[in-house]
């Protein structure tokens, strides 16, 4: 029997409707912390499970192992994450450069206190392993969905000749130009991204926009 199935059926009537949302929060709460301060590697069940003050059968209730667990904060994260940065919106006053610009910018501020999603993200990406296999898998498809709309918005206001291609390889360059943001934030802790974002602004605006 499986823990999940293990689980008392009664523990939401105990507690009220809104327990096992509760529960999960903390369990996933209490994962991120672990994971910030001793690494996805030193974040094991136990440890979450003491930090979160919840049983190992609660864990087991909501998820199916760790590394579902962390797949699960990668995506609660980025949620969260998305709705606090600017959207990359197209308005008949937007140019590629000053959307970058705005965009970037604002985004870029989060990196230094590192998302969790990023943070672990960033720990799994190398690592082809098996043991984290869904965390990696939840953080490549997160990185596809800015990946695309960025795509998007760039082929929204590229010229036709451009065509498509030129959008995605655009999008895969400030996806790849934001991985180096992330990691210069970690290193360089008084860092200034604003100058690098404004050359690359400026390159890509040379490239799409000659003479604007």
């Amino acid at each position: 029997m499986s823990p999940r199935a293990s689980q008392p059926a009664s523990e939401g009537s105990r507690n009220g409707a809104s327990a096992p949302g509760r529960s999960r929060d903390r369990i996933m709460a209490a994962a991120a912390e672990l994971a910030k301060e001793r690494g996805v590697a030193g974040a094991t069940i136990a440890r979450v499970c003491q930090r979160s003050g919840l049983p190992v059968s609660s864990v087991y209730w909501h998820f199916e192992d760790k590394d579902h667990l962390f797949a699960e904060v990668i995506r609660t994260s980025f949620a969260t994450w998305l709705v606090s940065v600017p959207r990359w919106e197209v308005t008949p006053e937007t140019t590629i450069a000053g959307g970058l610009r705005r965009v970037m910018g604002q985004s870029s501020r989060t990196f230094a206190d590192m998302p969790s999603f990023l943070r672990i993200g960033m720990q799994v990406l190398l690592d082809t392993g098996e043991d984290h296999a869904k965390t990696r898998e939840a953080y490549i498809a997160v990185r596809e969905q800015v990946h695309q709309m960025i795509s998007a918005w760039m082929s929204a206001l590229l010229p036709e000749s451009l065509g498509d291609d030129t959008s995605e390889d655009l999008a895969s360059l400030v996806v790849a130009f934001s991985d180096g943001m992330i990691v210069g934030s970690q290193i360089y802790p008084d860092w200034d991204p604003e100058e690098y974002i404004e050359l690359l602004a400026g390159a890509i605006a040379a490239i799409v926009e000659p003479g604007a």
